[in-house]
């Protein structure tokens, strides 16, 4: 019995039935909102502004799948474009990794039938996560269980997280700021703060900078808060803990550093102009337009009521994702604006309600003005990723407000009222502009049950029983039910997704000119067309055919080579990810700046349908550009293609293989240099052959004025066509070995990406490599035969892996020293 009794005791100490409770509730929640995905045919890879689910992330884990299930992992992809850092994908998300694996011994297919079930998982996770935190508060256990459940289905969650690697964040932000908690209580728990933020490192440098700077800022007005501390112990306190967070992140130097490294030195992304810490003092002084401060205040109280996942008819600031994701449940509203206005007359101390109104106004100024959101965004540019900064904040001063309500507290009935007002406009606002039927339904549940919610605030100043506090509980707690799932629902009803069977293959055609006929339509049934079509996904993209051919070049070509197709299938620019080829079509945000500029001086076709998209079929019948960039072998579905320029290889059952009738090589021999600015100046379409194939363009070659003078310098030398560059096939895409046979002193163009990490070796010697035609990787030869060796390391891998280790071996002797401390104290 007394075992019995300590098991009972430990139950509602740790609140254990009231957790269980919420993770079950929220996983009956998950199955409402996704009963299609989880039950029907559905898939959450999305083809509409979602599509970097569908045309870039599915095809990265794919990529990683191939690699480990063919046992050469690298930290290199040549079938990602031209080719690719990994640490520019999301390798260390720990729900990612299960993909990963389930991949591996499953098969890529298979894996992605469980991309549902992730985002299901991340929503539990959140909302547990953050009843944790909320639970080192005096908070009464209905307020937490109702805000944990809030925060569980919030918007951002809900919209962000069907980006994946977007999700996870509002796991790990409410687990820093729980042991930020614990740490400033010297709670026992305090010591893993520095492993909290480790992991969030690890999983992402991008989001682990917001979260550091939400978990800074609540150090800093936590302190502010406590009376205990006198300005001396908590600039101290202070600065420990920002310590404790520097120490995170040293021992996630492993990974932190060579994606830090890619980010500042190979993205285009952060060379944007207008950005660095100039423009970002520039902004303080700066306002957004006002279609900004209309979807500001609309998408308090909804993501979807402005604009759908279709078209911008309504107006609007950006677009679905990248406006501001402020939704929190209509509640939250409510109750945020009442703590404004009534948090003055608390029983706190003077202190503590600067600090808290100091937050508050922070949290405003940052939401209105661009600084904000460029300090969150690395000062770059302005965006509003960061918004999940703010939902714990705001919950935290809902649940005050909830508790304060319950206690007695009054409710300021002006502030209800102008709430209340703003809410009616915003879904008349949103059932105006609503182009599908399932945005007007939601925008008018969300008007209804907001309602409900007002009402019933008020009349809790009314109704002070326990009896009637008990229904109106009731009630809110419904409310707040369907209007957070429905919310949640409406950001994946009505979306173009992959689903989990494609349609039958002698129904394709009859279902094509079905539903062509209707993109003549109008309105909801124009847009049902995009939704209905049929679909071929897993047919095109697990073809028998696409091994086979990948392994018959491999068996006959023993030379490294690049592969394409004319015809796009399954993605607009990734199929080689997942097929297996080596390509050069790709599709990335934060593409290779080298590369980007050289596509956009010598080949700006090979951008569609935007300049983060690189692709080959498009441009498939110029088969000289398809030579200079290494595409040897081409893969159609037309047996009579243009022998001039293709010829015929293989008939495989319903594709072709052919190969290029000019010499393709993935690097090549000059012996005339120009320099970078005269290929700038003088490339266009009717001169960028000669001017790539007669000389490579490096920083300190010669400088031209037009192409008779290239002719004159080639005149001088004339030693190219004697030279040859070879390069061995690879199953290892971290090293290339080859021979050069060089005529003559001059360059090697490899048609690698120029970026740090590549280490070039010619006769055993380190030969430095430069870069060639804007975006390439180049050497210097002698005249002769020479063996060369590329191979790659991921920069700064190694210096992390040190720091990684030594700061971990110091934090666990560190650990180990406070255990033993507190030990010592309690005896």
């Amino acid at each position: 019995m007394e075992k019995k009794e300590k098991i009972r005791k430990f139950l509602k100490e740790k609140e254990i039935p009231e957790q269980i409770l919420l993770v079950a509730v929220l996983l009956g929640s998950c199955c409402v909102v996704f009963h299609s995905y989880l039950f029907g045919d559905d898939l959450m890879i999305f083809d509409d502004i979602g599509s970097d689910t569908w045309q870039q992330y599915i095809m990265h884990y794919g990529s990683i799948i191939n690699h480990l299930r063919d046992g050469n992992f690298s930290f290199w992809d040549f079938t990602n474009g031209f080719g690719t850092n990994f640490f520019c994908l999301n390798l260390f998300d720990p729900t990612l990794i299960l993909l990963y694996i389930l991949g591996t011994v499953f098969g890529h297919a298979r894996m992605l039938l469980c991309i549902n079930y992730v985002q299901v998982f991340r929503i539990l996770a959140a909302g547990w996560m953050f009843y944790r935190f909320l639970k080192k508060f005096s908070f009464s256990r209905q307020a937490r269980f109702s805000a944990s459940y809030i925060y569980g289905l919030n918007g951002f969650l809900l919209v962000w997280g069907q980006h994946y690697q977007f999700g996870i964040v509002t796991i790990y932000l409410p687990m820093l700021l729980l042991f930020a908690e614990k740490f400033l209580r010297k709670e026992k728990g305090g010591v893993l703060f520095p492993a909290a933020v480790c992991l969030s490192c690890m999983d992402s440098v991008y989001f682990s900078y917001m979260s550091l700077i939400g978990t800074g800022f609540y150090l800093l007005f936590r302190i502010w808060m406590n009376d205990r501390w006198n300005l001396k112990e908590g600039i101290g306190r202070f600065l420990s803990g920002c310590g404790r967070i520097l120490i995170g992140v040293a021992m996630s130097a492993v990974t932190f550093l060579p994606t830090v490294y890619v980010l500042m030195n190979v993205s285009s992304r952060i060379s944007e102009e207008g950005s660095g810490l100039l423009a970002w003092l520039k902004s303080f002084f700066s306002l957004y337009s006002g279609d900004y401060y209309s979807t500001l205040g609309l998408r308090l109280f909804s993501s979807h009521l402005e604009d759908g996942n279709f078209t911008m008819d309504g107006g609007g600031y950006l677009n679905y994702y990248e406006a501001p994701v402020l939704f929190c449940c209509t509640l939250t509203v409510f109750l945020a604006v009442q703590f404004l206005a009534s948090f003055r007359k608390s029983k706190y101390s003077v202190r503590c309600r600067a600090a808290v109104y100091t937050a508050s106004s922070l949290i405003i100024l940052c939401v209105m003005m661009p600084w904000g959101g460029t300090v969150f965004n690395a000062f770059v540019a302005p965006t509003h990723r960061y918004t999940f900064v703010l939902m714990p904040f705001l919950l935290l001063a809902a649940v005050w407000m909830w508790d304060e309500l319950k206690a007695g507290g009054r409710i300021s009935r002006i502030g209800l009222a102008v709430t209340e007002i703003c809410l009616l406009y915003a879904v008349y606002t949103g059932y105006r502009y609503g182009e599908l039927k399932s945005y007007r339904t939601n925008a008018v549940i969300l008007g209804l049950t907001g309602t409900v919610m007002a009402l019933c605030l008020l009349f809790f100043s009314f109704f002070r029983g326990k009896r009637a506090g008990c229904i109106l509980t009731g009630i809110l707690g419904v409310a707040v039910a369907v209007n957070v799932m429905s919310e949640g629902a409406t950001a994946y009803t009505d979306r173009v997704n992959l689903r989990k069977t494609d349609t039958a293959p002698e129904k394709m055609e009859s279902l094509a000119e079905e539903y062509q006929l209707l993109a003549e339509e109008y309105g909801d049934r124009k847009i049902r067309e995009m939704m209905d079509r049929p679909q071929d996904f897993f047919n095109v993209m697990y073809p028998v055919d696409i091994p086979e051919i990948v392994n018959y070049v491999e068996e006959t070509d023993p030379e490294f080579c690049r592969m394409e197709k004319d015809y796009c299938a399954g993605t607009r620019a990734m199929d080689s990810l997942l097929q297996g080829y080596r390509g050069i079509s790709t599709y990335n945000s934060v593409m290779n700046k080298n590369i980007r500029e050289f596509v956009s001086v010598c080949y700006p076709e090979m951008n569609y349908p935007n300049d983060d998209h690189y692709v080959f079929w498009k441009n498939a019948d110029d088969n000289w550009f398809a030579a200079f960039t290494g595409v040897r072998y081409l893969i159609s579905r037309d047996t009579g293609l243009d022998t001039s320029k293709y010829e015929l290889v293989k008939k495989f059952d319903h594709l072709c293989l052919y190969k290029n009738v000019l010499e393709a090589d993935v690097a090549r021999f000059y012996d005339t240099a120009i320099s970078e600015e005269s290929l700038k100046k003088l490339c266009n379409t009717e001169t960028r052959q000669e001017l790539l194939d007669g000389a490579i363009a490096v920083w300190d070659g010669a400088e031209i004025e037009n192409l008779s003078e290239l002719e004159e310098l080639k005149k001088e030398k004339d030693s190219s066509e004697e030279s040859s560059v070879s390069l061995n096939h690879t199953d290892n895409d971290s090293l290339i070995t080859g021979s050069v046979m060089a005529a003559s002193d001059g360059y090697v163009l490899f048609m690698i990406p120029y970026e740090g990490g590549w280490n070039l070796s010619i006769d055993g010697q380190k030969t430095e490599l430069v870069r060639g035609d804007l975006g390439f990787l180049a050497c210097e030869v002698k005249e002769g035969v020479h063996e060369i060796e590329l191979t790659y390391h991921a920069p700064l891998l190694k210096e992390g892996m040190v720091i990684s280790l030594l700061t971990w071996a110091a934090y666990v002797i560190w650990m180990l020293w406070e255990i033993k401390q507190r030990k010592d104290r309690q005896s």
